[in-house]
């Protein structure tokens, strides 16, 4: 595909007395070029995710930033998923969440030193570790932003605020790697939540001795995460 490209208005005529070779030329430049650099609207076009959400727009998340009332739900939900998930047990028995926030979006922040069992065969941090941190970095983000609802504790509704529903896709990029002994600081935000869908953000960094103060370390994987949320609730009774 890379080498192969659609001429505007069919094939290059070959040189000759009307068309010179050094005009065929121009003309293939010309044309490659406006294949490959199509007019983009800023407005419609978009990346899948925003790595740098959390830190171009959103203030940092540190310990005298988090809210108490977050944290505890989110910790709540945490612990009430954790006994029915083995690989969660196996993966992130030591995970610790050390701040969240459900204002303006919801948001959390966890720390998970790394072992063997987190790394691949050449002894780095393993991808399916990267996938798994997504997948409860964005339930948690999720969890975070429900307890910030104002919502009337009755049939169905402790229920919704204790689940955070099902993955439906998942992007992750390797921008570098970790090792044994390693902290990674885990961050993950809601781009945005509807009555169905959930979308987060996510990124991996290297913890720095300075992240009690907003400083941020290497950054190790960014993605994306969406979640259908009515999986897993009780449907709502219609009123009579």
């Amino acid at each position: 595909m890379a080498d192969s490209f659609t001429i505007a208005g069919g094939a290059i005529p070959p040189a000759s007395s009307s068309t010179t070779q050094a005009e065929a030329q121009t003309q293939t430049t010309e044309s490659s070029s406006d294949s490959q650099q199509p007019s983009i609207s800023p407005e419609k076009d978009s990346l899948p995710f925003t790595p740098s959400l959390s830190t171009s727009i959103l203030l940092p998340l540190i310990p005298t930033t988090s809210s108490a009332l977050a944290l505890t739900h989110v910790q709540r939900v945490w612990d009430s998923i954790r006994p029915n998930s083995a690989i969660y047990n196996l993966l992130l028995s030591d995970i610790v969440l050390v701040a969240a926030v459900s204002h303006p979006t919801g948001r959390i922040l966890a720390h998970l030193t790394l072992k063997p069992i987190h790394l691949n065969s050449k002894r780095i941090l393993h991808g399916a570790v990267s996938g798994t941190l997504c997948d409860w970095a964005g339930g948690m983000a999720i969890a975070a932003s429900i307890a910030g609802d104002e919502l009337n504790v009755g049939e169905g509704e402790q229920d919704r605020k204790m689940t955070t529903g099902v993955s439906t896709d998942m992007h992750l990029s390797y921008c570098s790697t970790a090792r044994e002994g390693d902290t990674l600081e885990v961050e993950a935000w809601v781009s945005r939540r509807g009555r169905k869908l959930g979308f987060t953000g996510f990124e991996i960094r290297k913890r720095v001795d300075g992240w009690k103060r907003g400083e941020k370390g290497e950054v190790v994987v960014v993605g994306s995460h969406t979640k259908y949320l009515p999986f897993g609730q009780k449907p709502r009774e219609e009123k009579e």
